[in-house]
């Protein structure tokens, strides 16, 4: 399998791709809070992609000829004209000019683009991780991939890990195999055997029938070049970099009564869609349990999870003591790393009972961080009776974050909670529950 120069189309195509990746990444970067909040995607099939408009890259193209002005022929150049220095020239009419009326400007050619949710996760989410992660005891442990590195060289592989140079080196050393061999078996001269070879593009047979034909040189120097069969091929053996941590457990818990309207939901199910997406994908092992609330909580898989709508009154102490029973008889706090993550407007008719059980979560079962995300999407000015009930019984304090209303433990006491008003508030939170370097000293 001979190897030719690429063409110049070639190499441009791929500067156009490297450029429309990195124009992709930019819009991912500036539209990630719209991204994170799109509807679609808390309900997706396994795989679903993320489709991205992205402005439509245009190269320019100069043609030579003359302008017209007037309908008259006219020199055409660069600075030739009555313009004056500082005159500003060219500019296109606005959009938007006379509102209310039919548009006749035309509009800027979009493309989409479509990106793995996975991606999203990996271009965005680089810094970010199970705060305040504990070794445990216990001899299984979560594995997280930390990075990737070249480990060595292999002789099969996927194109993009193909290693050109020593490809490359390969393919010159079978050309003066070839070389050698045209001399030995036709009795030609070098130039004369490297003219065959070269018009054959590396094929010895046909470099033999040419020579029998009565090639003649054609060329005063031989200019290697690379001929290559797949045992030449040479690609780079990627490892994935791991550390190693104590397994960890994550409580997912909703509040799903009749107070949590749809909207509400919405919310705190594209929360939780985010946060247990990304953690599965930067930890090997975590396991996520899924609870949902209303006067009593029970145990869901995920799909139901993010599909379960009921009404009913709100007692979150029941989320809360089903938590705890299950961590004291699956996840002992010796063996496990716990979080838990709990969605809810506050609208709690049993206070004392949720705080207590917070308290028990904490204090007792020494969980390693309680995080509560309060849904509030009426306007109102004023706290939840639940949420003035953390504020006032736990070592904690209240400030002002990327627009968040984040109320956090003190020193290394694992409570966080964030006000979440609407779907701007998304991102910002999920940056502020997965701050892997919260609480360290």
């Amino acid at each position: 399998m001979p190897v030719r120069k690429g063409s110049e189309y070639k190499e441009k195509g791929k500067r156009d791709a490297k450029r429309h990746r990195e124009k992709q990444k930019n819009v991912v970067k500036k539209e990630i809070k719209k991204i994170v909040s799109e509807s679609s995607i808390i309900t997706r099939k396994k795989g679903k992609k993320v489709k991205i408009p992205i402005k439509e890259i245009v190269i320019p193209d100069f043609k030579p000829g003359n302008r017209q002005d007037n309908g008259e022929n006219t020199q055409a150049g660069i600075g030739q004209g009555k313009g004056k220095k500082g005159d500003v020239i060219g500019r296109r009419p606005g959009t938007g000019q006379d509102p209310g009326k039919p548009g006749n400007v035309p509009g800027e050619d979009y493309i989409e683009s479509e990106v793995d949710i996975e991606e999203i996760i990996e271009m965005m989410l680089e810094d970010l991780g199970l705060p305040n992660l504990e070794e445990k005891e216990d001899v299984a442990k979560l594995e997280a991939i930390s990075g990737h590195k070249i480990s060595g060289i292999r002789r099969s592989g996927p194109n993009v890990l193909l290693e050109k140079k020593r490809t490359s080196k390969q393919g010159i050393g079978r050309f003066y195999a070839y070389l050698e061999s045209l001399k030995d078996e036709t009795g030609k001269d070098e130039l004369t055997c490297f003219t065959a070879l070269m018009e054959a593009n590396g094929n010895l047979g046909e470099a033999i029938s040419l020579i029998e034909d009565g090639i003649k040189p054609q060329c005063e120097e031989v200019e290697p070049f690379p001929i290559l069969s797949n045992e030449d091929l040479r690609y780079m053996d990627i490892k994935e970099e791991k550390t190693y941590h104590s397994n960890a457990v994550i409580f997912a818990m909703m509040d799903i009564s009749a107070s949590m309207t749809t909207d509400k939901k919405y919310l705190a199910r594209s929360m939780l869609f985010w946060i247990n997406e990304f953690l599965k994908n930067i930890y090997e092992h975590v396991e996520v349990r899924f609870i949902v609330h209303h006067a009593k909580a029970r145990l869901v898989d995920e799909d139901s999870f993010f599909k379960t709508g009921e009404t009913g009154g709100t007692r979150c102490a029941e989320a809360y003591s089903l938590a705890r029973s299950m961590i004291e008889s699956h996840y002992p706090t010796k063996s496990w790393n716990v979080y838990l993550f709990h969605f809810s407007d506050g609208e709690d008719w049993d206070v004392e009972a949720t705080m207590n059980e917070t308290k028990k979560l904490i204090n007792d079962v020494k969980v390693n961080m309680m995080g509560y995300g309060e849904i509030r999407l009426d306007g109102r000015p004023f706290s939840s009776g639940l949420k003035r009930a953390f504020e006032k019984e736990l070592p904690v304090r209240s400030v002002e974050i990327n627009d968040l209303n984040v109320i956090v433990g003190e020193k290394n006491h694992p409570f966080l909670g964030i006000v979440i008003k609407d779907k701007d508030h998304i991102f910002p939170a999920i940056q502020e529950f997965l701050k892997k370097e919260r609480w360290k000293a």
